[in-house]
């Protein structure tokens, strides 16, 4: 399965690069974020560090919340992401100033975080959407597709991270089992990106 990771993660770069100057501006913001996840687990799979992933995470929930303040345009719910930016940043540096040694272990804390915030953006982009009553070819929407696979990924794995440390406790081969479907979603999700990424609906025509 890690090898079909990398291999989507790669596939979804070259294509953002290959596109760059035909993509909507929007969809430029995941050429770092993918390259940043490259780069994030082969210095995992080398040094067998977390404090990787919690960087990570900090630079993924800016990323993706610069993506939905754009996509929204003129919504007054921008300023809620600004808001929710604002405090996932502020909690979280206090939170590993006050337990450092958090940094250097599994904690998915701040990306229970990040996924209830990218869930919530994502839902409210995909109604918003609909009762705008415009007519958008789904086949050819970006951003159609990724706020898609945004729900259907993080909002999976929130109701797993909230659970992980119980059942790690509690009983490991369930922890397992559905750890295993998370990263089957991670899969999913980036196949869903690479589907995004080669639609040829030009930056005007988009919502």
């Amino acid at each position: 399965m890690k090898y079909i990771y990398y291999a989507l993660l790669v596939s979804g770069l070259s294509i953002l690069l290959i596109k760059r100057r035909q993509l909507d501006s929007r969809l430029q913001l995941f050429i770092p974020l993918l390259f940043l996840a490259i780069v994030t687990e082969l210095s995992f799979d080398y040094r067998k560090q977390f404090i990787v992933y919690h960087i990570y995470q900090w630079i993924e929930c800016g990323i993706l919340c610069t993506y939905y303040y754009l996509l929204l345009g003129q919504s007054r719910y921008r300023s809620l992401i600004l808001l929710a930016l604002l405090a996932y940043f502020c909690y979280f540096a206090a939170f590993f100033i006050r337990f450092p040694q958090k940094m250097f272990h599994y904690d998915p804390i701040d990306f229970a975080a990040e996924a209830f915030f990218v869930t919530v953006f994502s839902l409210y982009y995909l109604v918003n959407l609909y009762r705008s009553g415009e007519e958008v070819n789904i086949r050819q929407h970006p951003h159609f597709w990724i706020a898609s696979g945004n729900l259907l990924f993080y909002s999976g794995a929130l109701l797993f991270m909230c659970v992980a440390f119980p059942l790690m406790m509690k009983d490991k081969q369930w922890y397992v089992q559905l750890g295993t479907l998370v990263k089957f979603l991670n899969l999913v999700l980036y196949l869903i990106y690479i589907k995004a990424f080669l639609c040829r609906l030009q930056e005007k025509s988009l919502a």
